[in-house]
């Protein structure tokens, strides 16, 4: 028996977007950790550079966000 997308609550591209949310909003609490590990050691260029993922990690989340809302709608 083949299993195929109709066989489950969300489609592939939904559960990928979901997955990748949920990995994003792990990482940024990971982020602020090493973040404040890097502040703490006085190593401004690293704790900028941690920053500015994190920034990135939350656009590309509002995104998927966005994406997933609609798609979710009935």
């Amino acid at each position: 028996m083949t299993v195929n997308e109709n066989d489950y609550v969300v489609s592939d591209v939904e559960y990928n977007v979901i997955t990748t949310l949920a990995t994003l909003l792990q990482g940024e609490d990971v982020l602020a950790r090493y973040t404040e590990d890097a502040r703490e050691a006085g190593e401004d260029e690293i704790v900028a550079l941690f920053e500015s993922l994190c920034a990135h990690h939350r656009e590309v989340a509002k995104g998927l966000r966005a994406v997933l809302s609609r798609n979710l709608s009935p």
